[in-house]
Formats: structure tokens, sequence, C-alpha cells
């Protein structure tokens, strides 16, 4: 595009090279345009996802902690257990 312009530069004089410059300007100013709506658009994509994301991280950090609960509540009766498994071996023991 700018090829054809450079050739017929010559002919434009003062006044049609200012409205290229200024219609180069307004076709750039466009495209930044664009691409900050695009950029917004896609971050708004991305506060989505990291809400998403934080949930999903909350969600396995209390299903972890739930488990671990679980695991010293074991840990707890499995002792309990092997104590009375081990008094009743020495009770036998002693018989």
């Amino acid at each position: 595009m700018l090829d054809g312009i450079a050739q017929h530069l010559p002919s434009l004089g003062i006044s049609g090279l200012l409205f290229v410059m200024w219609w180069y300007e307004r076709q750039e100013r466009g495209r930044y345009a664009s691409g900050m709506q695009e950029a917004l658009k896609n971050t708004g994509q991305m506060s989505d996802i990291t809400d998403h994301l934080l949930d999903v991280i909350r969600t396995n950090t209390e299903a972890l902690s739930a488990l671990r609960e679980e695991l010293r509540s074991f840990r707890t009766t499995e002792t309990e257990w092997l104590s009375r498994l081990s008094r009743q071996l020495d009770t036998l023991s002693a018989a």
C-alpha cells in the first residue's frame, strides 16, 4: 500500500502528503484501539480463569485438610486398636 503511495508522492503535493500521513495515523490508531479492546476482553477472560483456579485451589485445600484430619483420627484409632491387641496377646501369653 505504501509502495503505491510512494510512487505517486511527487504528484501529491503538501496537502496530499498531509492527507496520507493523517490517513496512515488513523489506520494505526484504529489497529491500536482494536488491539486494546481485544486485550481488555482477554483480561476479562483471564480474570474469570483466575477466579476459577482460585476456587479449585480453595476446594483442594479444604479436601486435603479434611483428609489430614481423617488420617489423624485413623492413627488414633489404630494406636488404640494395637494397644488392645497387645494387651490381649499379653493376656493369652500369660495364661
